[in-house]
């Protein structure tokens, strides 16, 4: 499943587990970005998650 979503996504999954590490890393980084940039910055959630 992983696999299929890093191919729509545009990503080769990597050949070795080694090479595995740096792509997590990114997606992390990426996936963190995101629910910073998203999450944390409305209001709504912020209230959600306060009240």
């Amino acid at each position: 499943m992983t696999a299929v979503f890093l191919q729509r996504a545009g990503i080769a999954w990597p050949p070795r587990w080694a090479d595995a590490v740096p792509l997590a890393e990114y997606l992390s980084y990426r996936v963190g970005t995101y629910l910073l940039l998203n999450v944390v910055e409305d209001p709504a959630w912020l209230a959600w998650a306060f009240c």
